[in-house]
């Protein structure tokens, strides 16, 4: 194998900018679509073996060497929708990354594998018997030795974990450090706005320059819109080059392939599948989405705390990590105040300078509940013209397990010495002591269908792709291919059986490690030359 060779800096990405012609034909024998953690290590495996490869990137490529550091500059570059992608209604808004490296270049970098029961839910209700725990636990091995993942050491705790370990020691509950994907974290706590140091193990730093090297490609700006068949089997992919600061079409391209992967994510892929007419037999495609939804804890304290500073993610919370609690789980970690004010907690006018002034004083738990796959993504409207649609909202159930979850989270940031707690409603309610809490709590209600209950934040939606043996409840096969349409593979979130009662990062490391180990231990069902 004759590695190609790298830049100095940066990688060799095909953007929008050096595209002249307005037709582009581009063949390989696969087509990824999407760049993130699904498709970069489906892309390094093919590459690897010897496979032409393009990885075809809606989002735009951003070099660690331009992250800035800052938030506010990574939302509008480098987050879905400007970090505003949010459902129908508007009280939940799904962080995604939509730059090369996908969502693991501005995730929180936890790490965690599915538990055992889940896999086994899989294999039982969904018919995934081939998937075995010792299968699995293999992927997961290989994907985090190349990732870099890790228990936290002591340096990596930062003084807001500190504090919430205090409140459990106090309060007698569980905590353990969580693990991350980081090598010699440079503890800037900045993992949402992009690591500029490159500690980081997300995909623009690992398995995107190894697929490189190995012969694959990458074009940014390059929105697919449609999967092309040929005789009932994937033949390429169309869609367009997009100039990412006018929104104007640049080219129109097609891609030829002899195997298409599509990863571009739990509500991209499935609107992919949508437009392109894919779906009619199940019709599951868009359905099942669940979010993992989270909420904010914050506790103000007489000392300064210093949040930001450290790793952004210590410790964990897992006391109630149970079915009878909503499998609720905390998490340490202190959102810079840009993601704040996209939840609307900082307030407004002298309200926002007062929490400003106060910011240095303050730790913060985040929050997240088990949901059941009530959602929907749906493309609605003409192909080019119209829009999509994600529908999800918080059964009364879940709002139950949330409220629980705030009484416990209120507890710990009490216990530990806050001076004041503030909930993550939309009256911007707060509790001055452990005694108020309850109460104040109890004026969060759900009200109509739980609309603007509770401002939510989902990082990790999954689930409207569902992977299963059956082709009317399911959309690709227990080896990731798409019952209706053959070498079409689908290697992102999207395919998770049902909603995870863990972060679901590794376990789609670990999955597209698998659905591509088994194409290439049948390369003649996929590839004819």
């Amino acid at each position: 194998m004759i590695y190609k060779e790298m830049p100095q800096e940066g990688l060799p990405v095909t953007q929008a900018a050096d595209i002249s012609s307005k037709q582009l034909r581009l063949e390989a024998d696969v087509i990824v679509v999407g760049s993130g953690s699904g498709g970069a290590i489906a892309a390094y495996e093919l590459a690897r073996s010897g496979k032409r490869v393009i990885i075809l990137e809606a989002g735009r490529y951003v070099p660690s060497t331009d992250f800035k550091e800052d938030l506010a500059d990574s939302m509008q570059r480098m987050f879905q929708d400007n970090g505003l992608q949010t459902n129908a209604t508007g009280d939940l808004i799904l962080l995604q990354g939509a730059m090369v490296g996908g969502s693991s270049v501005i995730d929180a970098t936890i790490c965690e594998r599915m538990p055992k029961s889940v896999l086994e839910e899989w294999q039982k209700t969904h018919g995934i018997e081939n998937l075995s725990w010792e299968d699995m636990t293999a992927h997961y091995d290989k994907v985090e030795k190349r990732l870099g993942v890790h228990v936290n050491e002591a340096h990596e705790i930062n003084d807001n974990a500190n504090i919430v370990i205090s409140g459990c020691e106090a309060m007698g509950w569980k905590w353990r450090p969580v693990s991350r994907n980081v090598r010699q974290c440079a503890l800037t706590g900045h993992c949402i706005a992009g690591c500029a140091s490159d500690r980081k193990q997300s995909e623009l730093v690992t398995h995107l320059p190894w697929a490189i090297a190995h012969g694959a490609e990458i074009y940014s700006n390059a929105r697919v819109d449609f999967v092309n068949m040929r005789n009932g089997r994937a033949s390429g992919v169309e869609g367009k080059i997009i100039d990412p600061d006018t929104r104007q079409e640049v080219a129109h391209f097609f891609a030829d392939a002899q195997l298409v992967i599509l990863a571009a994510g739990a509500v991209q892929t499935p609107l992919i599948l949508q437009k392109s007419g894919i779906g009619a037999q199940s019709g599951m495609v868009g359905r099942n989405l669940s979010v993992h939804p989270s909420v904010t804890v914050i506790g103000k304290f007489p000392e300064p705390v210093y949040g930001w500073r450290g790793a952004l993610t210590g410790v964990k919370v897992d006391q109630f990590r149970r079915p009878e609690n909503g499998h609720a789980l905390m998490v340490t970690g202190l959102a810079a105040p840009m993601q704040l004010i996209s939840q609307g907690e900082l307030g407004e006018g002298d309200a926002h300078v007062r929490f400003m002034e106060n910011y240095k004083n303050y730790a913060a738990l985040n929050v997240f509940i088990h949901d059941h796959g009530q959602g929907q993504v749906q493309w609605v409207g003409d192909v080019d013209t119209g829009e999509k649609r994600v529908d999800w909202n918080l059964s009364r159930d879940e709002f139950g397990y949330f409220r629980e979850a705030l009484r416990h989270a209120g507890r710990v940031l009490f216990a530990a010495g806050a001076e004041k707690v503030h909930l993550p409603a939309y009256d911007l309610v707060s509790a001055n002591s452990v005694f108020e809490l309850d109460q104040a709590i109890d004026r969060i209600e759900y009200g109509a269908l739980g609309f603007f209950a509770l401002r939510m934040l989902a990082y990790e939606p999954q689930g409207t792709c569902r992977m299963g043996n059956d082709p009317f409840k399911s959309v690709v096969n227990p080896w990731g291919e798409c019952h209706e349409v053959k070498g079409l593979f689908i290697t992102d979130a999207s395919i998770l059986p049902t909603g995870t009662t863990a972060f679901s990062h590794m376990t789609v490391c670990a999955l597209s490690s698998y659905i591509v180990e088994n194409i290439l231990l049948r390369p003649a069902s996929y590839f004819w030359s």
